[in-house]
């Protein structure tokens, strides 16, 4: 089969991404195949009782990697506050950047990642992402082609969205559940259902005592301090229906 080359094309094989390093190298080629040459996608997921989640694979050359952590410019990133407050795209300009930001702006230009778009994108106030696209050359001096470029944009960053909830979002999922023991898993569904450590012994044909047990290492492996806060985060990590 051949491979796609027009950017609608490229967008719609996103879909068809396998896992991770497949999928960033589909919405690489699509990125490019719509005028730009650096790809970042970032992946947040806020859950109750839980730090946010998050996960950024990131296209820009190396060296712009290592000064954008070293110097923690995400912290003053103004593209990053404003994704994740509106799904409006934003095209990177220097009314963006703030007397504090500015030296961002000046750096990523001397890397050839100065020039771009921001996309937000916001399934619930649970699951967002930001993808931004990269290059060296203004978009902006042309209305016609920012604004063709912004629409590209805007669609690559949704296709790239749902992509990386199905691809990515599970196995995050995962690194951040403990590990429960069939019994333990088993014991918490009954006290999501409000029963007693006493109502459970007897349907399960052991002690209190050793239902009691169970639910202290559940306790402990989430990290809380009562059953019902227990319940709460299991909920939210999605260990109990």
């Amino acid at each position: 089969m051949s491979t796609p080359s027009d950017p609608m094309s490229l967008m719609a094989a996103i879909m068809e991404a396998t896992d991770p390093k497949d999928l960033f190298a589909r919405g690489t080629a699509a990125a490019r195949a719509i005028g730009f040459e650096h790809l970042v996608v970032g992946l947040e997921v806020a859950l109750p009782q839980v730090a946010p989640i998050v996960h950024v694979d990131m296209g820009y050359p190396l060296p712009w990697q290592q000064r954008y952590v070293e110097k923690q410019y995400i912290l003053i990133d103004p593209t990053v506050s404003l994704c994740r407050t509106s799904m409006a795209p934003v095209i990177w300009n220097p009314g963006l950047y703030s007397e504090r930001s500015f030296e961002l702006m000046e750096e990523a230009r001397q890397h050839g990642v100065g020039h771009g778009i921001s996309v937000g994108v916001h399934e619930s106030p649970r699951l967002k992402s930001m993808v931004s696209l990269a290059r060296d050359q203004p978009i902006d001096e042309d209305p016609r082609e920012a604004s063709r470029m912004v629409a590209a944009g805007n669609v690559l960053a949704n296709c790239l969205h749902i992509a990386t909830s199905r691809l990515i979002v599970p196995v995050l999922m995962d690194e951040v559940r403990p590990k429960l023991t069939p019994r333990e898993r088993e014991i918490l569904q009954y006290v999501a259902a409000g029963k007693s450590s006493g109502i459970i012994s007897d349907l399960l044909s052991i002690s209190a005592p050793t239902v009691e047990f169970h639910v202290q290492n559940v306790v402990k492996k989430l990290g809380v301090a009562t059953r019902l806060q227990a319940v709460a985060k299991a909920i939210s990590l999605g260990l109990v229906n």
